[in-house]
């Protein structure tokens, strides 16, 4: 229903307040559009934005009674719209942020089982490799390697000379090499051999 040309702001709004028809449209026409583009700059999609501005026509007009002035009336309208629409944007952003999580896990989880297979299997050899050094040697390369110490850290706590540091990591390196290459070449050859059937 077109509105009447003749009426004034304030008449439309009255109208509205009684629950007239031809007062909605007249609100419709007057602030559909700029509520759209208000809309659209919080979610940045022209059809939500549509539909933002379209329900708050509709969340307005249950209120019309409550509404007596058409500045009240252009108030309620920018108030749900805003409302909605930092609603529809935070919904939005969860569920991006739920994809960006789901794709973070589904690389993760790309692995395939020969690949979960391999890396247990490889920190199961070094830990085992490490065991079987001497102590002395285990100690400065842990202490190294996985504490992150420097060698005279690791002299001043072990109370050794910097050089008997050097000389146990340098042993105990070269040891720890000659183990993982045994274990890496029986795991190749289990692999190649197809010793995993279920892979």
């Amino acid at each position: 229903m077109k509105p009447e040309p003749n009426h004034t702001n304030h008449e439309y709004a009255i109208l509205f307040q009684q629950g007239d028809e031809q007062a909605l449209s007249f609100f419709y026409q007057e602030f559909h559009a700029a509520l759209s583009l208000y809309a659209f700059r919080w979610v940045e999609n022209r059809a939500i934005a549509e539909e933002i501005a379209s329900d708050a026509f509709i969340k307005t007009w249950k209120m019309h009674w409550k509404l007596d002035n058409y500045y009240a009336i252009r108030a309620y309208l920018y108030k749900t719209v805003l409302r909605d629409s930092q609603r529809a944007r935070r919904q939005e952003q969860k569920k991006a942020a739920l994809s960006r999580d789901t794709l973070l896990c589904s690389n993760v989880n790309a692995d395939t089982p020969i690949d979960q297979l391999l890396r247990a299997e490889t920190y199961r050899i070094i830990h085992k490799a490490l065991e079987e050094l001497s102590p002395g040697a285990r100690r400065v390369l842990t202490m190294h390697f996985i504490e992150g110490k420097t060698t005279s850290e690791i002299a001043t706590e072990l109370k050794l000379s910097p050089s008997t540091i050097k000389t146990q990591k340098a042993k105990g390196l070269e040891s720890l090499r000659k183990k993982l290459l045994r274990h890496s070449m029986i795991l190749f050859s289990l692999l190649a051999n197809g010793f995993f059937p279920f892979l």
